[in-house]
């Protein structure tokens, strides 16, 4: 596996796996997915034909 991947899954382990890294890790996976949401809609205005 990459290290990038790694990092990320320890990143993953110590957020759920810490005393109240349920709430950051909800947290961060609402950022992660309401920016996710935002860039797509953003995508699809720069693609919406004229008329």
């Amino acid at each position: 596996m990459k290290r990038e991947s790694w990092n990320r899954i320890g990143l993953a382990a110590a957020i759920l796996l810490a005393p109240g890294g349920f709430v950051l890790g909800a947290a961060l996976a609402a950022r992660h997915y309401r920016k996710k949401a935002a860039d797509k809609a953003a995508d699809a205005v720069e693609t919406k034909p004229d008329g």
